[in-house]
């Protein structure tokens, strides 16, 4: 069987934020700006619901939601924390480690009022036969949740 080398998924947003607040709104707000009724583990067709995600800022910090059943699911952990600078995270929304795709968010200055903030998301090879079909859920995923979402949240600065 071949492996198909599957590139990772890069999105690229500017912000009117400095590095430092995009960063901070990044780890420390994401319950904010997270859409939590479409991106969570949760389940509702069990009743399930997100109420909140948490991102524990520091190296081995987890990155989890808290359903309204007060249950606890990881979704990460934190690998590098540069305050306004880079963060680092598995993802792997429930999956075993081996299986974690790594996300990179870097926040770089534009001007003294703007910074661009750019997100890559890889290692799908750890996927397996999944990995095809989950980078391309992946893909519409971070548009809407990062894209979207994040830049709205944090000033987004159109063209």
């Amino acid at each position: 069987m071949s492996v198909v080398e599957l590139g990772p998924i890069v999105k690229s947003i500017d912000v009117r934020r400095s590095p430092q607040d995009a960063f901070r709104l990044f780890t420390e707000e994401i319950s904010a700006w997270w859409p939590l009724k479409r991106h969570t583990r949760a389940k509702d067709a069990a009743g399930e619901t997100t109420v909140r995600v948490d991102f524990e800022t520091r190296v081995g910090g987890r990155i989890y939601e808290t359903l309204n059943t007060g249950e606890q699911r990881d979704w990460g952990e934190v690998l590098a924390f540069e305050p306004g600078r880079r963060v680092v995270f598995s993802f792997g929304m429930g999956r075993e480690k081996e299986m974690s795709g790594e996300v990179e968010v870097t926040f770089d200055p534009v001007d003294e009022k703007s910074c661009r903030v750019t997100l890559i998301h890889s290692h799908w090879e750890r996927l397996g036969d999944e990995a095809a079909a989950m980078r391309s859920g992946f893909a519409n995923g971070w548009e809407a949740v990062f894209v979207e979402c994040f830049s709205d949240y944090a000033g987004r600065i159109t063209a």
